[in-house]
């Protein structure tokens, strides 16, 4: 059977398997994004934190959840998935668990990015006309921030497009129980088929992502500061 059949003959399954493959990597990227969002903002010199929190202890914190999630993100997949396996067992939960751990570096660290290059006079500004340091951090940090933030995320989207493949070694869900079938089916009937079929469905999945953050890009950027 040539690929193009075995994809008619498949498609039904491919459509599933992109569509858990897209989920997936949405829930893992979207709780890693939530939590950096909320460590970024408390952790960043802007006040948000009480006043026992000095400034080199929110420097200090800041730094080493970065220090933290670059280490994280250097662990090989393979074996952080055969880690977690005795502690939650396989199929969803360690597949989102750990994928959350790769997404949490990219994200954060373009959030203090993004915070960091709000310029202080702008922010003065504001304390001047008698902003406080939530409506300072919601209504001028973030809103030009953000182009920074969303491409941390989108990153972080790319990179886990391609590593929730291992997942599939665990059972969880998406393209990568697919491919790892196909590889050990490797020589026999359709197995090249179901490994190609499977690679290029995380392509259209990240494909699909792209145009997703040229939308929101579009949408939620102000339109001052689109590039």
């Amino acid at each position: 059977m040539d690929f193009f059949s075995y994809v008619g003959s498949q498609l039904d399954t491919l459509v599933f398997y992109g569509q858990q493959h897209f989920l997936l990597v949405l829930i893992a990227v979207g709780i890693a994004s939530a939590i950096s969002l909320v460590a970024g903002t408390l952790l960043h010199t802007n006040q948000l934190t009480p006043d026992s929190w000095s400034k080199p202890v929110r420097i200090g914190s800041r730094e080493a959840l970065l220090i933290a999630g670059s280490a994280a993100l250097t662990i090989p997949s393979i074996a952080l998935f055969g880690m977690l396996q005795p502690l939650l067992g396989i199929g969803v939960a360690p597949s989102v668990f750990a994928l959350t751990l790769y997404s949490i570096y990219p994200v954060l660290r373009n959030v203090v990015a993004g915070l960091s290059s709000v310029d202080d006079a702008v922010l003065e500004s504001a304390r001047g006309m008698g902003m406080g340091p939530v409506r300072r951090m919601l209504s001028i940090q973030l809103p030009l921030a953000w182009p920074v933030i969303l491409s941390g995320i989108r990153v972080a989207v790319l990179i886990i497009v391609g590593i929730a493949v291992v997942a599939g070694a665990i059972n969880g869900p998406g393209f990568g129980s697919s491919l790892f079938l196909g590889l050990r089916r490797i020589g026999s009937v359709n197995s090249f088929n179901q490994v190609l079929a499977a690679t290029l469905g995380c392509l259209v999945v990240a494909a699909v992502y792209e145009l997703v953050f040229w939308i929101v890009q579009r949408s939620t950027t102000p339109r001052g500061i689109r590039v």
